[in-house]
């Protein structure tokens, strides 16, 4: 197990690495200047060439992701170019509030997803399981940003339950936070729900299909009892690797969503560093959200190995 764990720790370093090269050459290399972003479009030759000399753009794009990478290990973000903030603070005031919504967005996915997963896979070929399988398609077909416009048209617009955006802490006041979030977590969360149903389906058939499940059956075993005692917890195993996934994904795709309902989270921050050309902003923004997907990747990877009967087998071997 401490060779595994070691092995997965130095993947995730070497991955973490490369993916910080591959984030800043990609970000400095984009049609652009960030000098122009923060002075204004007609702002002269010399104040762009003091700019760019003052945050060390006009060095040689090699020296300047060392001096970078030096500063993020030493736990420096760097400055907003755009009105001076330390970057780092910033990322980790907006931190919580994206966490947030892709944990209720993640939660709701998964309580779509398994049940009718589960459900589809029971019932293969039948009634259930082809209009499980259309609703899936359906969900995966709906942009969320056109899922939330719809949702505060009927609850905000028509209905009035639900306020349009903003955020209030959990801690301050719990119910308007939840009021807030709601709307939001279900844009992501009826979406990403649709990978979701067709991965545990597809994870539910391959254990239904084998000998110990169909013994289960010939000896009489209830449908709730091969579902739940038999089957669910080794379909869980492919099914945790794809969700690890696209948890990092929600965690990742909350720009647009978080724009819609003026949430101040790392997608809003990182949608106004695209459009400033900020490169500390953008830089931090998209390192941070790689980090915890890799991290969550790493976590879940760790808790497959566990849950697997071949490697419980080695271990006890």
């Amino acid at each position: 197990m401490i060779r595994l764990v070691l092995t997965r720790l130095a993947g995730f370093v070497l991955t973490l690495f490369a993916a910080s090269v591959v984030l800043f050459v990609t970000i400095n290399v984009l049609p652009g200047s960030a000098a122009k972003s923060a002075l204004g479009i007609h702002a002269t030759a010399q104040a762009i060439q003091r700019f760019e000399a003052q945050h060390g753009l006009d060095r040689p794009l090699l020296v300047q992701y060392a001096e970078w990478l030096g500063r993020i290990l030493q736990g420096d973000f760097g400055t907003s170019f755009q009105n001076g903030v330390a970057v780092g603070p910033e990322l980790l005031k907006r931190l919580p509030v994206t966490l947030e919504l892709a944990t209720f967005a993640f939660i709701i996915a998964n309580l779509i997803a398994i049940p009718l997963g589960a459900w589809a896979a029971r019932r293969h070929q039948k009634g259930a399981d082809r209009s499980i399988t259309f609703l899936a398609t359906i969900l995966g077909a709906i942009p969320n940003f056109w899922l939330a416009t719809l949702l505060v048209l009927v609850f905000t617009l028509t209905l009035r339950w639900l306020p349009p955006g903003g955020f209030t802490p959990f801690t301050v006041n719990p119910m308007m936070n939840l009021k807030q979030m709601i709307m939001p977590a279900l844009s992501l969360g009826v979406v990403s729900s649709a990978l979701l149903i067709r991965i545990m389906r597809a994870s539910m058939l391959e254990v239904l299909s084998t000998d110990y499940v169909r013994t289960a059956e010939a000896k009489g075993a209830s449908s709730r009892t091969i579902v739940f005692r038999h089957s669910m917890r080794n379909a869980f195993i492919p099914y945790l690797n794809v969700a690890a996934v696209e948890f990092g994904f929600l965690f990742g795709s909350v720009v647009v969503i978080e724009d819609i309902f003026l949430l101040p989270g790392v997608g809003s921050f990182v949608l106004v560093g695209i459009i400033n050309r900020d490169y500390p902003v953008l830089l931090a923004g998209a390192l941070a959200i790689t980090l915890f997907v890799l991290t969550l990747n790493l976590v879940v990877d760790l808790i497959a190995s566990l849950l697997d009967p071949r490697q419980v087998k080695a271990r006890n071997a």
